[in-house]
C-alpha cells in the first residue's frame, strides 16, 4: 500500500511539473492565436467570400509580420476563414502576401 501512495505522489508530481513546463512554454512562444482560421480553398465552397487581404513583412520573421497583417485585418471585417492566395518575396527581405477572406455561418 505504501509503494502505492509513493508511487501516485510521484505521479502527480511529475505531470505537475512537466503541465507546467508546457503551460509556461506555449506563453513564451511569441506566437499570436487569432480568431480567424486558416484555410483551404476547398474547406469553404459552402462560405461567403467578400474582401481580399493583404500584408507586407520585413526582416527575420516577414513571412509571420505579413501573413499576421492581413489575418487581423479579416478578424476586424468579421471573416472566420482566410485562404492564402500569393506569397511573394520580393526583393531584400520584403514579403507579401494575398488572401481571400471567407466568412462562414456556422
Amino acid at each position: 500500500m505504501l509503494k502505492f501512495i509513493i508511487v501516485c505522489i510521484w505521479c502527480l508530481i511529475s505531470f505537475l511539473i512537466t503541465g507546467c513546463t508546457l503551460w509556461n512554454s506555449n506563453q513564451e512562444s511569441g506566437e499570436l492565436h487569432h480568431r480567424i482560421n486558416e484555410a483551404y480553398d476547398f474547406e469553404v465552397t459552402h462560405c461567403d467570400s467578400f474582401a481580399m487581404a493583404r500584408g507586407k513583412g520585413t526582416g527575420e520573421l516577414a513571412l509571420r509580420e505579413a501573413k499576421n497583417q492581413a489575418m487581423e485585418y479579416g478578424e476586424e471585417i468579421g471573416g472566420t476563414h482566410i485562404v492564402w492566395l500569393h506569397i511573394d518575396k520580393c526583393e531584400g527581405e520584403e514579403t507579401r502576401v494575398v488572401a481571400v477572406i471567407y466568412k462562414c455561418k456556422l
